[in-house]
């Protein structure tokens, strides 16, 4: 049986680093609706770096036996993700998937910092963030 809690928005973005020749931001840092690119907020033409900041509480209920998933639908650029100051590894465009269970806490704080450098569209957060909760079965006896 699987559960999902979406991570939706807003979440926290702070602009990191710019590339050079890059038009600058429309602002540093401020709060973004997700899933979304960053246009709206930095400007299309954007290039650079941006840190998302959202904080979430351990799920209620877990039990022996479930495992939790930090999912990551998509997003344009390549990402490094970390949990409570954990890396946790560097995903691209596809998205990805990473076991979480040992490092939850009850005040948890995910970070997902996004560096996009082409030159076609704007980069950013563009899939669903969430949760998944596993019943992990045993398997039978033979």
């Amino acid at each position: 049986m699987n559960h999902v809690i979406r991570l939706r928005g807003p979440w926290q973005f702070e602009v990191v680093d710019q590339l050079d020749g890059a038009p600058p931001p429309r602002v540093n840092s401020g709060k973004q609706p997700m899933p979304g690119d960053w246009s709206t907020e930095l400007g299309s033409e954007f290039r650079g770096t941006v840190a998302y900041r959202r904080v979430f509480h351990r799920p209620t209920g877990l039990e022996p036996g479930q495992s939790v998933w930090l999912v990551i639908e998509s997003l344009v650029g390549l990402a490094e993700v970390s949990l409570n100051q954990t890396p946790l590894g560097t995903i691209e465009s596809t998205g990805g998937r990473f076991a979480i269970e040992s490092i939850l806490a009850d005040d948890n704080r995910l970070e997902i910092v996004v560096t996009h450098h082409a030159h076609s569209g704007p980069g950013g957060l563009t899939g669903l963030v969430s949760l998944e909760i596993q019943t992990v079965r045993p398997r039978p006896i033979d």
